[in-house]
């Protein structure tokens, strides 16, 4: 048994192996419940009672959420061991919000049903969680955040009572990825970092670990993305700006960009840096136009000159975060129909603008206007593609 989980982030384990000792020593003589993304190999160890449960990371919903809730109450595990990206780490956390008291699980499905932010009530984690990530950038296994997929859209639950109680990060985990999944994840870790930094609510100690975690990333993601040390520095990178006091601020809404992504994602059955690809550029020229409404225009330019010194990448934010996309070769998603590019601007209307904080004083037709000045693939709406992910809050 580990001790009690009161702290701010979980117990980081990280190195290469590092997942089949670790699990191993903490689910001994400890009934488990593995929870396992289909397609990978189990990469652990489990030294007490065990019972699996295999996910289609590709298919996971409320239903499924609520299934995976259904058997951890129906047989409930001392200890809770999920493998995955974000979204078999999502599902994981917010099922587990079952085993809390007060029927929280409930209302965490039922509130997310009707609004698009819902805000758990302040508690530890009813459950140890072993966060055991296959993918870089989401840093799902080290914050306290759970993305849901409903009928409505991603929708974005908040809370300590999410939170994991240890992340392993082994590079053995992330060898099968591609060269262009590494740099998806380093540009989303990069841009939860420059997301935040719009905002001029920052101390002098957030914006001085957001820089030196944002250079850290492009250096190691442009030159040294194929090595398994490399990948394990990506992810111990991503891992770290939600553990450094990078994020941290009076502003929990800075990474703005995040919201219409997010609608882009769901609408298009766009991956998340496929969406944020179409659009950052687009909002940022905003931001440096000076709408403050999107974000802080010196607190961003300040951001990107200090984050990308020695990089090469152009000195001025909007070209610069557009060389960055062409450069790591993030794809576009499909170009919206007039009629997809409405429903994409009444949902984040409605979801997220106009009178709420997150995007407070924008309507449909601002975010229209930001759509349509943003980059799409020659790809028509309606080819297939695989199935989306969530955005992650920052």
């Amino acid at each position: 048994m580990t001790p009690e989980f009161t702290g701010r982030v979980p117990t980081l384990w990280h190195g290469r192996g590092v997942a089949r000792q670790v699990t191993r020593r903490l689910t001994a003589g400890r009934e488990t419940l593995v929870i396992a993304d289909s397609a990978i190999t189990v990469p652990v160890l489990i030294a007490g009672s065990a019972r699996m449960v295999r996910l289609d990371a590709r298919s996971i919903d409320v239903t499924t959420v609520v299934t995976i809730a259904q058997e951890i109450v129906r047989r409930p595990p001392s200890i809770i061991v999920a493998i995955g990206g974000g979204s078999i780490l999502d599902a994981t956390k917010i099922a587990a919000l079952a085993l809390a008291g007060g029927r929280v699980f409930d209302y965490a499905v039922g509130h997310a049903s009707r609004f698009a932010l819902t805000l758990l009530p302040d508690a530890p984690p009813p459950i140890e969680i072993v966060a055991v990530p296959t993918t870089i950038g989401t840093s799902s296994e080290t914050n306290s955040v759970g993305i849901l997929r409903n009928d409505s859209g991603y929708r974005l639950i908040v809370g300590r009572l999410l939170r994991p109680r240890h992340a392993i990060i082994d590079p053995d985990n992330l060898s099968s990825l591609t060269r262009a999944a590494v740099r998806e994840g380093a540009i989303e870790a990069f841009l939860r970092l420059a997301g935040v930094s719009t905002s001029e609510r920052r101390s002098t100690r957030a914006k001085s670990d957001a820089v030196l975690l944002a250079r850290a990333l492009l250096k190691t993601a442009s030159y040294d993305e194929g090595s398994a040390a490399g990948r394990l520095r990506l992810a111990r990178l991503s891992a770290a700006t939600q553990r450094s006091a990078a994020l941290r601020g009076d502003d929990p809404f800075g990474a703005r960009h995040w919201y219409l992504a997010n609608e882009v994602a769901f609408a298009l059955g766009a991956r998340k840096m496929v969406a944020t690809a179409a659009v950052i550029a687009a909002v940022w020229r905003r931001i440096c136009a000076g709408d403050s409404r999107w974000g802080d225009r010196e607190s961003l330019e300040d951001f990107w000159e200090r984050g990308t010194s020695g990089s090469g990448l152009p000195r001025e934010p909007v070209a610069g975060i557009a060389s960055l996309v062409d450069q790591w070769e993030i794809p576009l998603p499909p170009t919206p129909t007039a009629d997809v590019l409405s429903r994409i601007s009444s949902a984040t209307e409605k979801s997220w603008g106009s009178r709420q904080p997150m995007l407070r004083d924008l309507a449909s037709d601002d975010f229209r206007d930001v759509l349509r000045d943003s980059r799409w693939s020659a790809q028509p709406v309606g080819n297939a593609c695989r199935p989306s992910e969530p955005l992650r809050r920052r």
